[in-house]
């Protein structure tokens, strides 16, 4: 409902506002001096205000101007006599949304209010894109169809019609984001804002004005109020990224945010109001956390209500190689399709990926670089201490053509037989093919022989 504040010392225009406007969806205040008008915006927070250009104590113009200066995103109405149209429309171009003379149709003024909200709302959504913009980008859909996947997925789709907090568990890199993403995307909050933050990023002061904002003056420096990120949420879902790295007294704060929907921005005097649907993400251990007094228990019960657990990319392996072909794919640049080698696919599979998901897709951007414009990916396009983690004499993989059961160094020298023999021992072009100098392809044939 849109909340107007009417400011006006003709007592019977006002209670026909107060009678009227409510049948139009607008819940109306009131005040008959500028003085308490200036109190009630202190402590309230409104959507529109209509002010007389005449009032007892104040001139309506002077009035706006301090409004305004209080709370930038309220829109002002103003009503005037014919005397003072003149007035009226200085006072627009002083930031007033538009005027009426007196008398006016209630329902004129009930159209303009709704205009006004409309026009308050689109400017409150361009905030919320441009200062949300640098956070946002391009996220893939999950890719993976192994045991462990398909449970998270059945996950996501249950809980991501409601309203329930969610607390997301995994390692680093095993795409805690990705899942708060997909949660929101299938809510009905998807065409609202998704804003994420991770505690772990920020030092606690930055941290708490990133969330709640500040008003004017909070603090040396403050030269202007600044929207916290949970404003920004509003209406939309709140992905707060490593719960567990927050601290203690920015815990509290958030747990009142979660049971009553309200929080003090820094320096401010009254209550900001917001509808949100909390994600939480942690890769620690939140109950041996509690019981080192490091995570506060009530917050850890009322965000611990549905739980998704995602595994790490060494316990599904089977999605490792749809994952970097997706990779592949994504990083290809739109040239001709590159392939890997049954050496790099091998790799792949043996790796154990301590960096889960987000160090196969760098790993595979990497490779994609460095491997120019060969078609075919190689081992060496990947970095050294993967390749050596591994050794010549560890068993890598199985190779799906026939099963067999190789090891690098003979994936290798049998991948540079095979290039030499279909350039008839040319090699020269087998070198240029491998992706290597002759002097390294040498190399590697007298070590062979």
């Amino acid at each position: 409902m849109i909340h107007v504040l009417i400011v006006d010392d003709e007592s019977q225009l006002v209670e026909a506002f107060k009678m009227q406007l409510p049948k139009e969806g607008i819940k109306v205040s009131a005040a008959f001096r500028a003085r308490d008008a200036l109190t009630m915006v202190k402590h309230e927070n409104f959507d529109v205000a209509v002010l007389d250009i005449k009032l007892p104590d104040m001139d309506g113009v002077d009035l706006l101007l301090k409004l305004r200066q209080m709370e930038p995103s309220l829109e002002v109405i103003m009503l005037t006599g014919f005397a003072s149209v003149d007035t009226a429309i200085r006072s627009m171009k002083l930031g007033a949304y538009d005027y009426l003379t007196k008398p006016c149709k209630i329902s004129e003024l009930a159209s303009i209010i709704v205009k006004a909200f409309e026009k308050k709302t689109l400017r409150e959504t361009n905030i919320v894109l441009n200062e949300h913009i640098l956070r946002m980008g391009v996220h893939d859909n999950f890719v993976g169809e192994s045991k462990a996947m398909k449970k998270v997925k059945e996950l996501i789709s249950i809980v991501a019609p409601s309203n329930t907090p969610v607390l997301i568990q995994g390692e680093t890199g095993t795409g805690k984001e990705l899942a708060a993403r997909a949660i929101h995307g299938q809510s009905p909050r998807a065409r609202k804002p998704f804003v994420a933050i991770n505690s772990s990023a920020l030092q606690e002061t930055i941290l708490e004005s990133e969330l709640f904002g500040y008003k004017k003056g909070a603090f040396t420096g403050a030269q202007s109020d600044k929207l916290g990120l949970l404003e920004i949420a509003n209406n939309g879902t709140f992905f707060v990224d490593e719960v567990g790295d927050m601290g203690i007294s920015i815990q509290a704060k958030l747990l009142r945010v979660l049971e009553a929907g309200t929080f003090m921005k820094l320096g401010d005097t009254k209550e900001t109001k917001v509808d949100i649907r909390f994600i939480f993400a942690t890769n620690k251990d939140l109950k041996s956390e509690m019981d080192e007094k490091k995570f506060r228990k009530d917050l850890f019960f009322r965000i611990n209500t549905f739980l998704i657990t995602l595994p790490p990319l060494r316990e599904k392996k089977e999605d490792i190689g749809p994952l970097a072909d997706y990779f592949l794919d994504k990083f290809n640049g739109g040239v001709k399709k590159k392939r890997f080698s049954p050496e790099v696919i091998g790799l792949l599979r043996a790796y154990e990926w301590p960096g889960n998901v987000r160090e196969l897709e760098n790993i595979i951007e990497r490779s994609v670089l460095l491997s120019g414009k060969r078609q075919e990916i190689l081992t060496e396009d990947f970095p050294e201490d993967m390749v050596g983690s591994l050794g010549p004499e560890k068993i890598i993989g199985l190779l799906p053509q026939d099963g067999r059961i190789v090891n690098l160094a003979h994936l290798e020298d049998e991948h540079i037989q095979n290039v030499l023999d279909s350039v008839g021992g040319n090699k020269s072009e087998a070198a240029r093919l491998l992706g290597i100098s002759r002097k390294k392809l040498y190399s590697k044939i007298r070590k062979n022989q």
